[in-house]
């Protein structure tokens, strides 16, 4: 009966060790164990009753008949009998009942362990994640080298690159001497706290870039401006939007749902209304419709169409809808390329250059649970010039903006923000200052961000709402001739006015 009651008790511990120990294991493991072992000791503890049982027979007289010898007296036969073998062996049965109630004990010792594990083994594996979430990023950039001696010799030159710029900005007096003197000093601070870094402490290389960002924006801001330009961009932030003041479904009808349309942004040229629809797959066109006035637009008449290639899949078609109408030029992101593309209105021509560094083709898109397809590359316009706005690796996929020289598509000036370019819906350029919007609900867009390309300074704050038709967004930009905002919005085509 030891045996037996020991079997029972050794079960119990060990799952118990077990629960310690093993603390991966599902509660469900733990719950099917305990149903078993239940089982177990209940066919034991019967088990042993009968064996016990029959001991006591073997034991006693019970194992043969008792043959004993009577007397007669009168009409009854007078005997005596002993019963001793069928005594209940009281003391026994009170020490099984006491091993009993221990292993019972032990198995209500395993189910409280099992409720426990229950309770806490989720919350522990929470906590796990998070620590494991968290020392995966600090792995990432571990293994990307942000952190090694290549980074800092690439740093080093970026530098030597920055200085050399500001030199050469000094001597064609593109920038003020004072400011000039206060770069140089700022970076000559940078170059010693590169020095530093490259000894003590490596962590600080991504501030440090920071640091070399902004300088490098500050630079850009303070290289000379048109001053045609600045008298017509002396008024602050935008402060708000109206309602639509024009909302008309496009020419090309529910279709063609993604495109972009607009009006001529160039001052002094003719007030152009264009139109241009994208028919493969939603990305790629090669036809663009123009309008002489805006009544020949509002009634879709008198439409003049170009076709820019042959195909909408040629080597220079226009793909994306990120596309504006600039000096009586027609400027797109070329057929699956980083490339840049000037489609000439008169000479019926096309001049393209490569952007430098840029995502296409989905890598870098406006994105809003869904990202928005061929949108890495978009055109704008202000009363500063043409722009382009994009993303780069560099730049850890956050947007960049660049100034463009519009005879040669070549890149004049480039600043980098910190704003991930796929947490935004589109972006649009004021007097300088880039926008960018966000996603509110089906009829409702936000502007929640400035970056000022004359100061480097940027805001998160602003919360500028306009109405739209539907969910998605394909073409948004700026008109410094009428101060409107043209908007493309699944086939509607919509304007509104601006106020700062």
């Amino acid at each position: 009966q030891n045996n037996i009651i020991g079997f029972c008790l050794g079960s119990a511990s060990q799952f118990i060790s077990h629960l310690k120990i093993n603390k991966e294991a599902s509660s469900q493991t733990y719950c099917n164990s305990l149903i078993l072992l239940k089982l177990i000791s209940e066919y034991i503890i019967k088990w042993f009753i009968r064996v016990m049982i029959i001991k006591m027979s073997k034991t006693g007289k019970v194992a043969s008949p008792q043959r004993v010898k009577g007397a007669q007296h009168g009409h009854t036969c007078v005997c005596s009998l002993d019963f001793s073998a069928w005594d209940f062996p009281v003391q026994r049965f009170e020490e099984t009942e006491k091993m009993i109630e221990k292993c019972q004990d032990s198995l209500g010792e395993l189910q409280a362990q099992v409720n426990f594990t229950e309770f806490k083994v989720p919350e522990i594996s929470g906590t796990l994640e998070n620590i494991v979430e968290r020392l995966h990023r600090f792995e990432h950039l571990n293994k990307k080298g942000l952190y090694n001696a290549l980074n800092f010799r690439l740093l080093d030159y970026e530098l030597q690159e920055l200085e050399m710029r500001i030199k050469g900005a000094h001597q064609n007096e593109e920038v003020d001497p004072s400011k000039s003197r206060e770069l140089t000093n700022e970076l000559s601070s940078i170059r010693e706290k590169v020095q530093g870094l490259q000894k003590f402490d490596k962590f600080n290389l991504l501030a440090l870039k920071e640091n070399l960002r902004t300088l490098r924006n500050r630079l850009e801001s303070c290289r000379t401006l048109d001053s045609n330009h600045l008298g017509q961009c002396s008024r602050r932030l935008l402060s708000n939007i109206s309602s639509p003041v024009v909302t008309q479904l496009s020419p090309f009808g529910k279709s063609y749902p993604f495109g972009s349309w607009g009006k001529e942004t160039m001052e002094g040229k003719r007030a152009t209304y264009w139109v241009q629809p994208l028919v493969n797959s939603n990305k790629y066109g090669n036809v663009l419709r123009t309008y002489a006035s805006y009544t020949d637009f509002m009634f879709s008449k008198n439409q003049n169409d170009f076709t820019v290639t042959s195909s909408h899949s040629s080597t220079n078609a226009i793909q994306g809808p990120g596309s504006v109408l600039y000096d009586e030029a027609f400027y797109y992101n070329c057929y699956r390329t980083a490339n840049l593309c000037k489609y000439d209105l008169k000479s019926k021509t096309i001049l393209h250059a490569t952007l430098p560094g840029a995502g296409f083709n989905d890598k870098f898109p406006y994105c809003y649970y869904s990202c928005y397809d061929s949108t890495d590359i978009d055109f704008a316009a202000d009363e500063k010039g043409l722009w382009v706005i994009y993303a780069t690796e560099e730049n850890y996929g956050n947007m960049v903006v660049s100034k463009l020289n519009t005879s040669s598509l070549a890149v004049i000036q480039t600043w980098r923000t910190r704003l991930f370019k796929k947490s935004v819906t589109n972006t649009f350029m004021v007097c300088g200052v880039l926008y960018a919007t966000r996603y509110v609900n089906t009829y409702r867009e936000e502007v929640f961000y400035a970056f000022d390309t004359k100061t480097g300074h940027e805001t998160n704050v602003l919360s500028l709402p306009f109405e739209k038709i539907s969910g998605r967004i394909q073409n948004l930009h700026y008109n410094p001739r009428d101060q409107r905002l043209y908007l493309f919005n699944d086939a509607y085509m919509m304007a509104y006015e601006l106020f700062f």
